[in-house]
């Protein structure tokens, strides 16, 4: 039997493989995630695992540190991948350009637009100034020891540290194209996408396709429920509460959990003082472990998983930073406010003004607190051209595309 092997940092990037598993086993093929969540979770417990028909499967299982040996051990016909940019996708992608296997690049979400990368790139260097041993962790070491590996050459080693010492953000998400960042297909969500792939990073244009955004595929055929019915499903006890999408701030944009607890303590303040109350969508990558006694403090709700359709439709509005889950709010017309007072200060600004509305103050937000108007035309055009078509089809394309790649070799 045929395999595909999916591969991830985090055994919580399950969901992006997970609705293409089944079209992938009805074609013959068998499947597993490759996750590297042993380097970031000293407590993990499962290193291998089932969730919903997909075999999950931790590093550690295999007692080696060459992901060589791990590859050629489950020998896949094609990797799948989240990301392309970073130290371990070159030295998988070497991987599999030495070992004859294809390698398919999954975008998971909306890439930073081209005015913010500037943004982004200078706070990323004035964090990892004050970060800089934390640079140093397993998950990191673990990269590294493959790349280098991989590269076989003292020449290509020194010059690698050389540009990694110039512009580390050339290495983890912001990558400028080069042949160890070869794949046989790039597929981004949007046309906004390839532009920054192609103009921005350099990647030739054959690389890259758009094949929509898998994540709304659900979204897109889901239904409108009953209010009602919604708040008791998810144990939300205010009707009139304001959904807030957590973007999953971390170090690299010089937020820690006091900083992220510090924002959330100023905006529920706000929100209850207006009768309304906060429920955040979690990020997959959030731990909460020690944030759940704020939020039972502060009567807020938090939400691991959620039908975004019914989330959106039923708040009174949507907060959020940058998350590119924002695009689900603005195809129902829903209003999304981004705050860029206090801590929030300087953050980079995914999206135009004229389509989410930011607030510099906390005053200006409050005294807003009940416009929830939406500028409905230019929200359809910026839509038209950053998120192309939305139809329902995205997994079907991009499995269907793979499978005839497959085909043809």
């Amino acid at each position: 039997m045929r395999k595909i092997l999916y591969y991830d940092n985090w055994d919580k990037g399950y969901r992006n493989f997970l609705r293409l598993d089944p079209i992938f086993k009805e074609n013959g093929y068998s499947t597993i995630l490759l996750h590297t969540s042993s380097l970031v979770d000293d407590e993990i417990t499962e290193i291998d695992k089932e969730i919903d028909g997909l075999y999950l499967r931790d590093i550690s299982f295999y007692n080696t540190k060459r992901l060589r040996k791990i590859i050629k051990n489950e020998a896949p016909d094609a990797i799948i991948m989240l990301n392309l940019s970073f130290i371990i996708d070159r030295a998988l992608i070497r991987i599999c350009n030495d070992l004859n296997i294809k390698i398919y690049h999954l975008s998971h979400g909306m890439l930073i637009p081209s005015d913010s990368i500037k943004v982004v790139k200078q706070t990323i260097k004035n964090s990892s100034k004050k970060n800089l041993f934390s640079k140093f962790n397993k998950k990191n070491r673990y990269a590294l020891f493959n790349y280098l590996v991989e590269l076989k050459s003292v020449t290509k080693t020194i010059s690698f540290f050389y540009k990694a010492i110039k512009n580390h953000t050339n290495y983890t998400l912001f990558p400028i194209y080069s042949e160890e960042l070869k794949v046989n297909k790039s597929f981004v969500f949007y046309p906004s996408d390839y532009q920054i792939m192609v103009k921005d990073f350099g990647f030739p244009k054959q690389m890259i396709e758009v094949i929509g955004n898998p994540e709304l595929d659900v979204f897109y055929n889901s239904q409108i429920i009953e209010k009602t019915t919604f708040l008791n499903t998810n144990n939300i006890k205010n009707s009139n509460y304001i959904g807030y999408f957590d973007d999953g701030l971390s170090k690299t944009h010089g937020w820690n959990d006091n900083k992220w607890l510090a924002f959330l303590k100023d905006l529920n303040d706000i929100i209850v003082s207006k009768r309304s109350s906060l429920v955040i969508k979690l990020h997959p990558r959030r731990d909460i472990k020690e944030c759940i006694s704020f939020f039972e403090e502060n009567n807020i709700t938090y939400l691991s998983d959620v039908d975004f359709k019914n989330f959106i439709h039923h708040s009174k509005f949507i907060i959020s930073h940058f998350s590119s889950v924002i695009v689900y709010a603005l195809l129902l017309n829903k209003k999304v406010k981004s705050p860029r007072w206090g801590v929030s200060s300087g953050l980079e600004e995914k999206y135009p003004n004229n389509i989410i509305e930011y607030f510099y103050s906390k005053k200006s937000f409050e005294d807003s607190f009940s416009s929830i108007e939406t500028n409905k035309n230019e929200t359809q055009k910026y839509l038209y051209n950053t998120v192309g078509k939305v139809d329902g089809k995205s997994t079907t394309r991009v499995v269907n595309k793979i499978l005839n790649d497959l085909k043809n070799e």
